[in-house]
């Protein structure tokens, strides 16, 4: 089974959720068996290119963004859960293409965050496929990708900078479960708050149907990671101690700190913004980059050629 064929089961998602009792945010419902490892294509693993100028000239399209966080949430999840990364005919478009590189399977040892990786993968696999759709024949091309976990891979850089390893030490997200969540939590931060821009932007109808619909895929998939990440904070201070340091340094990295809540139990259980809202945050188009790129600077990070279609 292709990756864009398994179904879009809502109820088999909710009930995920529910298995996560320690902590969980959603009630499950209904019935549904487990998606099935997805047949994508094999996994490529060769050394990242060299660091990229920033944004790639293609034709630009408001939700080319959004696509960019796509590429990247679902060729890890894909790599984390199954092993494979997503057929070219789902990464295919305008503007330079490259290989998603760096990523292996994770050896989950809880079957719950096993089969989180695997709902999350086929998630967001159908997210793409989503977007491409809306875009049209503007769909932007898949640059290449950084999903490495050595010591100058970007999950790396990310958790240096936030304190988490020292400086010149490798944070591996394929290493185990917390360390694969961590890794999905850096990746997640800032979807929802893409399309929630986009929803807010006054584009045509068509640009923002397709946002409103995405955004509440984002809000369950960013939820769920974080009540996930939460449950097993309880029993290790450390995945505490990590999940405030990254949210703290992304919202330094984008400029969102003054609205951001830091996400730990010692800091704040709940999924609320600073001041009790629950809506999500908005990001600027160079606000979202800087997340991809690590920087606020040229491209890098998990996009070291840059961006596709982003004008």
């Amino acid at each position: 089974m292709q990756l864009t064929t398994i179904p879009h089961d809502r109820r088999r998602f909710l009930r995920l959720a529910a298995g996560f009792s320690t902590g969980a945010l959603l009630a499950g419902c209904g019935d549904g068996d487990p998606a099935p490892p997805a047949a994508t294509t094999p996994l490529v693993v060769a050394p990242p290119p060299a660091a990229g100028p920033g944004v790639v000239a293609a034709p630009a399209h408001p939700l080319n963004l959004a696509l960019m966080l796509g590429y990247v949430g679902a060729q890890y999840f894909a790599v984390a859960a199954h092993g494979t990364i997503l057929s070219a005919r789902m990464t295919a478009g305008t503007g330079p293409a490259g290989a998603a590189t760096g990523g292996r399977r994770v050896a989950f040892a809880d079957p719950m965050v096993a089969a989180l990786a695997s709902e999350l993968a086929a998630e967001k696999a159908a997210q793409v496929t989503a977007l491409r759709g809306g875009i049209g024949g503007a769909v932007a091309a898949q640059p290449a990708l950084d999903l490495s976990g050595g010591a100058s891979g970007p999950f790396s850089l990310a958790a240096q900078r936030a304190g988490i390893v020292a400086a010149g030490q490798a944070f591996d997200p394929y290493a185990g479960d917390d360390a694969f969540l961590l890794g999905a939590f850096l990746i997640d931060y800032a979807a929802t708050a893409t399309y929630r821009t986009l929803v807010l932007s006054g584009a045509d109808e068509v640009i923002t149907t397709a946002a409103a619909g995405q955004l509440a895929e984002a809000i369950y998939h960013g939820g769920l990671i974080r009540t996930v990440l939460g449950a097993r904070a309880v029993a290790d201070p450390a995945v505490d101690a990590s999940m405030a340091r990254m949210t703290a340094m992304l919202s330094t990295l984008d400029g969102s700190d003054a609205g951001a809540q830091p996400q730990s139990l010692s800091a704040s259980a709940n999924l609320l913004d600073a001041q009790g809202r629950a809506i999500p945050f908005t990001r600027a188009p160079l606000q979202v980059l800087s997340t991809l790129y690590l920087s606020t600077g040229a491209a890098g990070g998990f996009l070291p050629m840059g961006a596709n279609g982003v004008g």
